[in-house]
């Protein structure tokens, strides 16, 4: 064969290669964009939406008190992608909590400062209705939370006010009972505070202190598995009975107790049949002349 062929051929060879190439990329190319839009709505259909939810009572109810006699009235607001605004209206009062500047507002709700940024808070509805509304009647409270990415969620607290002299409903003793707790373990002390749940820990790792949690009273009393909405979702004796028979036991429960990183578990306490639900709100650690002070606090349902 010739030089000459040899070249031509060798040529031909590359363009080939070349043109492959350049229809491979326009391929890849398309495939890359059609990737991108697909991943890109995937996610925006994913993407978590706020939450409202009441606690201890189901938000469609009508709420029935006499005249300065409500009692707490908790709604909770979960926001994954941060509070925008947080929007609360009845009759003439209007406040957005996510950015007003007038801290008299926060007093009325039960808490301290704006909500702004936040992804999780908890709103008390007590002081707002024994205060404003001042006469028998029916009112609704409209509450809207939107996220920074423009995610909304909205819910409207019908409450019904009546007389002093006016007999209220009977009602239902199947509704669960809140409490809160405060416990302390300083060194290797008994835990501080924890009778009324029976339960005691000790710590398994020292870096970020991990706490093991065990049941300390009767033989057959037990933890159990819980996920976070549960907490929210249990509003009756009926249901709290049921999630204890449901849910998988567990002989121990490890919690990462440094930097508030325990916040926000649930799980559930069984002791002497009676089941408790169990919210974690707060994880601090300290050091002191006797070893780490741990110390856990939040609220159960029982």
């Amino acid at each position: 064969m010739s030089k000459s062929m040899i070249l031509r051929n060798k040529s031909d060879f590359v363009s080939d290669v070349v043109s492959c190439f350049s229809a491979s990329c326009m391929w890849v190319t398309s495939l890359f964009m059609c990737v991108i839009i697909i991943t890109t709505a995937t996610y925006a259909a994913e993407s978590a939406i706020p939450e409202i939810t009441a606690q201890g009572f189901d938000i469609s109810d009508v709420k029935v008190s006499r005249l300065g006699d409500i009692g707490r009235l908790r709604v909770r607001f979960e926001v994954p992608e941060r509070i925008e605004e947080l929007y609360i209206r009845e009759r003439s009062y209007e406040v957005d909590l996510a950015k007003t500047p007038e801290t008299d507002h926060f007093n009325l709700f039960g808490i301290d400062r704006q909500v702004r940024q936040l992804t999780d808070v908890t709103l008390d509805f007590q002081r707002y209705i024994n205060d404003k509304l001042n006469l028998a009647g029916e009112y609704e409270i409209e509450l809207r939370v939107t996220d920074r990415k423009g995610g909304s969620a909205s819910a409207v607290l019908l409450i019904r006010v009546l007389n002093e002299t006016t007999e209220l409903p009977e009602q239902s003793n199947d509704q669960v009972a809140f409490a809160s707790f405060r416990f302390t373990r300083n060194g290797a002390a008994d835990v501080s505070g924890a009778e009324a749940l029976g339960i005691s820990w000790k710590t398994v790792e020292s870096n970020l202190v991990v706490i093991e949690l065990a049941v300390s009273s009767a033989p057959t009393a037990h933890l159990f598995e819980l996920v976070t909405s549960d907490y929210d979702r249990v509003v009756n004796k009926t249901q709290l009975s049921q999630i204890s028979i449901d849910s998988p036991e567990m002989s121990t429960l490890n919690l990462t107790a440094a930097g508030n990183r325990a916040a926000g578990s649930v799980f559930g306490v069984l002791n002497d049949e009676a089941p408790l639900i169990v919210k974690i709100t707060g994880s601090h650690t300290a050091l002191s002349e006797i070893g780490t002070t741990v110390t856990l606090e939040g609220e159960y349902k029982h």
